[in-house]
This record gives C-alpha cells, structure tokens and sequence, in this order.
C-alpha cells in the first residue's frame, strides 16, 4: 500500500458521506431554517470538546473522548500539521448532517470560514449526549500523516 492511500480513502469517504447528505436534505444547526431543529445537535458539544483538545494537544482529553487510539492519532497529526487551521474548525465548527446505524452516529462539520470550507470534518459516536465517545474522526483537509 503506497502512502498516499489514506488520503485516497479518506477523500472518497468524504465525498460519498457529503453526496449522501445532499441526498437526505442534512439538517443545518446555523444555515438556512433554523425554525427545524438538527437530531445531530447533541453532537456538536462533544465535538467541539473533542476538537479543542486536539488544539492543546491533550492526549490525555483525547482518550478520555475516544474509544480507541485512531481519532487521537488524527487530532494530534491536525495539531501538528495545520495547528491555525484546526483552531478554526474548533471555534466555529457546526453541524451540518449527520446518519445513524444502530449505536453508531457520523456526523458532518462545516464552517463558515474558507479554510478546508469544501473538505469536512467527520467524526463517528458510539453512545449519546454527553457520553459521546469518538471512534473515528478524519478529514481530507486534516489528513493523517
């Protein structure tokens, strides 16, 4: 496997999981009708917790967030490698859509800023509310190197 496919993998994910929300007319927790509200707004609180320890580089949040190593990995490599730009997506991230699959819920991020403003942020759950535990988190604009 040559090194370019995770970013390969990462990138069809994200355009298949966006055309698939395009699809199912995503709720928007900012954008357009604010009148309907997002199932998937219970997600942004843990995300952007989640996203703010990545910003500090708190391993130690991070797992405590996570339910394996693999989101920490990707959060910490953000961190490293395009510290400014996640500090973007930790302070004005918003739900954008989200699917559900039996105890597991992805969720998609959107900013209004035009950093990585057509790449989202995808985080995985498992669990609900405040127990919301990432399980997976991946992003063509924060690619895991």
């Amino acid at each position: 496997m040559n090194g370019r496919m995770p970013l390969y993998l990462t990138m069809l994910l994200a355009a298949v999981f966006g055309a698939a929300m395009l699809l199912v007319q995503p709720y928007s927790s900012r954008g357009g009708d604010t009148s309907a509200s997002s199932p998937w707004d219970v997600y942004a609180e843990p995300a952007q917790r989640f996203l703010e320890a990545a910003v500090r580089k708190d391993s130690l949040a991070l797992l405590g967030q996570s339910t394996n190593i693999a989101p920490v990995a990707w959060a910490l490599a953000a961190a490293r490698n395009e510290p400014d730009f996640l500090r973007v997506w930790a302070r004005e991230a918003w739900v954008w859509a989200g699917s559900r699959h039996g105890d597991t819920t992805e969720v998609l991020y959107a900013t209004y800023s035009d950093i990585c403003a057509d790449q989202p942020v995808w985080l995985r759950f498992v669990g609900s509310r405040e127990e919301a535990k990432v399980v997976a988190a991946g992003s063509a604009c924060f690619p895991l190197r």
